[in-house]
């Protein structure tokens, strides 16, 4: 058995040369024209998450039935994992119920989108959402499927705006009863010192 596997690797090793060396640098080819860019390395967008580590207060901004504006204090812990994402940890009120919830942020570079997924005490579905930062506007944008006033999974989108590195407000969009969006909840983060 030993001497066909032996016989197969000599006749391929040959035909396998060129595939196995090094491109010769006076020679160009597809792989030394490319970013020497380890694809498996944090990049600047996960930079950008790892900047949020730490303890921030929070405070939530609700409306009530009436219209009122409502105003109650959390806590969001975010810590990094690995160089590539954060896990929230969110502890409150959120219209006089406990609220705690948690959350995986990453960046994916293959499909070149940022993603949350969320799960909280106050829905039985996770949120996931995916989106884009712009760096202008210092604006993280989301949309996906959150868990709608209907009871059901509706479309949603959450933006989250970066004052500095201290200070940033979240706000959570989605269709109202009469299916129009509307701000369903922002939360105002300033870091803990």
């Amino acid at each position: 058995m030993k001497k066909p596997v032996l016989i197969a690797i000599a006749l391929l090793t040959p035909a396998l040369a060129p595939v196995l060396q090094e491109p010769r640098v006076d020679q160009p080819t597809a792989r030394a024209a490319r970013p020497c860019q380890d694809p498996l390395a944090p990049g600047p967008q996960h930079a950008l998450l790892q900047k949020l580590a730490g303890t921030w207060d929070a405070v939530v901004v609700t409306r009530d039935p009436r219209g009122a504006e409502q105003r109650t204090k959390g806590t969001l812990t975010t810590q990094t994992h690995t160089g590539w994402h954060t896990v929230d940890s969110f502890d409150g009120e959120f219209m006089g119920m406990k609220f705690l919830g948690h959350g995986v942020n990453g960046y994916c570079p293959v499909k070149k989108q940022y993603f949350t997924f969320w799960t909280d005490s106050m829905t039985p579905s996770p949120m996931q959402l995916t989106g884009s930062y712009d760096a202008s506007r210092r604006e993280l944008a989301l949309t996906g499927e959150c868990y709608g006033m209907s009871g059901k999974l509706e479309k949603c989108r959450t933006v989250a705006r970066y004052q500095d590195d201290d200070h940033f407000a979240w706000a959570m969009f989605g269709p109202s009863p009469d299916g129009v969006e509307t701000q369903l909840l922002r939360i105002e983060y300033t870091r803990r010192k």
